[in-house]
């Protein structure tokens, strides 16, 4: 809890201008922020006066992110209107979630969340459906990745505005019984809030199956794999969905008991807790020694991108369970399988491109194995000492 890292979290969660803690240097805030990709977030929320008078005329920097972030945003909202369009044109109903519903629904301070694609929920029966989309996607000039789907979404989809993800289900997310919900699901219930401005039927998830969803997306999915998703970026959603303010623990309770199947209520109102005490602006500098759930839940979230042991201390958590609709056994294997033997272009994103062609691919592809064994050693030994 160095005071950086209490003037990052007070900044970007705390009350506008409350006092933060003083004598951090531009360099390492500026640092310490882009690195949980805060930064925007940030600027936001302090405003270029109020930075420059705390870190120097130096502070630009927070504002030339926001900026960035800005463009990015516009962009995407161009990309969600296009995508409504084509959905529209199908007669075909979409449900936009994470970055777009935030942004589209006017949660959002401009530039104050960095994304880098549009997630949408398409309906995965009757007529037109997730597939007939992503057909009309394809051939109106977006690309398909190489890299195969997953268990609740289509292969992502790259176009010149950005990423588009079709998701088939709200992973993780169950409204009645164990399987995840779907768009014709949060129909039914009520749940989701049209949006009036775009073409066709589009619509956002209700607050709280937003505040489900982000649990699951970031302490299901990424909560052991830190590097692959900063953390803070769920805790940011939300606060800007409510969780840390006066309709907090409503919203926990209701999107805890959907998610209950992968998420732990202990986990779920530790999160609300540090929600809360980050917009409240408390004192966080004791958390270092607290075994508060809440505070634990905090030093997770900053070693995890701080402390590169602890990090790959994590990496055994592929054999944890996950969110998933498939028994636990058949989603082990299926992970097993494609760990171990990768396709090319697996081969490409984990080690490069091999030289050789045909024969360094299948050199790549028999060391694997081997290499996954003296990697899994590593990670148990950090395991080990983290522990």
């Amino acid at each position: 809890m160095s005071p950086a890292i209490l003037w990052m979290l007070r900044r970007a969660f705390g009350p506008p201008g409350a006092p933060a803690p003083t004598g951090v240097t531009l360099e390492e805030a500026l640092a310490l922020c882009r690195r949980f990709e805060l930064s925007g977030r940030v600027a936001a929320r302090q405003g270029r006066e109020r930075l420059a008078a705390e870190l120097g005329e130096g502070a630009a920097g927070f504002s030339r992110d926001q900026a960035g972030a800005v463009g990015m945003g516009l962009r995407l909202t161009a990309l969600a209107t296009r995508l409504a369009a084509v959905a529209a044109s199908l007669d075909l109903p979409v449900v936009f979630l994470k970055f777009a519903a935030l942004e589209l629904s006017g949660a959002l301070a401009p530039g104050s969340r960095s994304a880098g694609d549009v997630d949408l929920l398409v309906p995965s029966a009757g007529v037109a459906g997730a597939a007939d989309l992503q057909r009309a996607l394809l051939s109106q000039g977006f690309s398909a990745s190489d890299l195969p789907g997953l268990e609740h979404q289509l292969p992502a989809l790259a176009g010149p505005e950005g990423v588009v993800e079709l998701h088939r289900v709200l992973l993780g997310v169950r409204l009645a019984g164990r399987t995840s919900a779907t768009a014709e699901e949060l129909a039914r219930e009520g749940l989701l809030v049209p949006l009036p401005d775009l073409p066709g039927r589009a619509a956002v998830p209700a607050s709280a199956v937003a505040v489900a969803h982000t649990l699951v997306h970031g302490l299901g999915q990424h909560g052991w794999w830190p590097q692959s998703y900063p953390l803070f970026k769920m805790i940011g959603d939300l606060i800007d969905l409510g969780l840390g303010g006066p309709a907090g623990a409503a919203l926990a309770e209701r999107a805890g008991a959907w998610i209950a199947v992968d998420i732990p209520r202990i986990e779920v109102e530790a999160t609300r807790r540090l929600a809360a005490a980050l917009v409240a602006g408390e004192d966080l500098a004791a958390w270092g020694e607290s075994a508060a759930p809440e505070a634990l839940l905090l030093r997770h979230l900053l070693a995890g991108r701080l402390d590169p042991a602890y990090e790959r201390s994590l990496r055994l958590g592929l054999f944890r369970p996950a969110p998933s609709d498939r028994p636990a056994t058949a989603r082990l294997v299926r992970i097993l399988w494609r760990t171990v033997f990768l396709t090319r272009r697996q081969v490409d994103a984990v080690y490069g491109k091999p030289r050789g062609g045909a024969l360094g691919y299948l050199g790549r592809q028999l060391w694997r194995p081997l290499d996954l064994a003296g990697r899994l050693a590593r990670y148990g030994a950090s395991a080990f000492k983290a522990r």
